[in-house]
């Protein structure tokens, strides 16, 4: 007796199928209406579905109410510049550093830093309202005709988050003078620049950061160097502070 072969036969099927004439759809009407959501679905709860998320809530909550440090002022960002920006921005360059030698310097976007960090103990949940997305710390090796293109860009913007060892002059949205590490932009120079994948991918208008010769991954969260930038000062006695200074001024 001869075997049949299923899979062809299969096969076979959809190819008749395929070849009939395809049935054209239209909407005719479209019907909405609003479903609160409210304690009545709370009635409604599945006993086991509620034991078995509070018993990984316990250890959510554990884990993200763990004390890693203290705040001397609570930190919030603002353009030109800010406190959260610049404790951010200049955490940035100093584990850059030590990752990979002498940074010329540090950016992060104001929209990446998403809370306030308020004055007194600093939980690891509150590094993750701070810093909620996914982003990894990454080294760029930016020509300097790119990285004026960048400031150029950040003066009509109105600021950013910038480390120090910048002294940025904006006059009526333009560059007005520019030192990076106490020296004068130069052009032929090639600088060495931290920053986020998301922002060295062109992210948030930042073009200039596209051209890039080279790029150095940490593939490390910048959330977690975060944290562990708190919990080393803690550990040198230290509180998590900043302040405002002339790496940006705005005439």
């Amino acid at each position: 007796m001869k075997k049949v072969n299923i899979f062809a036969s299969f096969f076979c099927i959809v190819l008749l199928l395929s070849s009939c004439a395809k049935t054209h759809y239209a909407v005719k009407a479209i019907e909405t209406s609003r479903i609160a959501i409210d304690s009545t679905y709370e009635a409604k709860a599945n006993p086991q579905m509620v034991a078995l998320v509070e018993s990984y809530k316990k250890q959510f909550d554990a884990e993200m109410n763990e004390p890693i440090g203290t705040a001397a002022q609570a930190l919030t960002k603002k353009y030109p510049q800010s406190l959260l920006s610049n404790f951010t921005a200049d955490a940035m360059r100093e584990i850059a550093n030590r990752l990979w030698g002498d940074v010329d310097f540090a950016v992060m976007n104001m929209g990446g830093l998403r809370a306030t960090l308020n004055k007194g103990t600093i939980t690891i949940g509150n590094m993750y309202e701070v810093y909620p997305f996914e982003n990894r710390l990454v080294l760029l090796e930016l020509p300097g005709t790119a990285v004026k293109a960048f400031f150029d860009f950040i003066a009509f913007n109105g600021g950013q988050g910038l480390s120090n060892g910048i002294r940025l002059v904006v006059k009526k949205r333009a560059v007005e003078s520019l030192e990076i590490g106490g020296k004068p932009l130069d052009e032929n120079k090639t600088y060495r620049v931290a920053t986020i994948d998301f922002l060295a991918a062109g992210n948030d208008h930042m073009d200039a950061l596209t051209q890039a010769t080279r790029l150095i991954d940490s593939n490390e969260q910048l959330r977690n160097y975060m944290i562990e930038q708190v919990k080393n000062l803690t550990a040198n006695n230290k509180e998590v502070d900043a302040k405002l200074d002339d790496r940006i001024t705005i005439y």
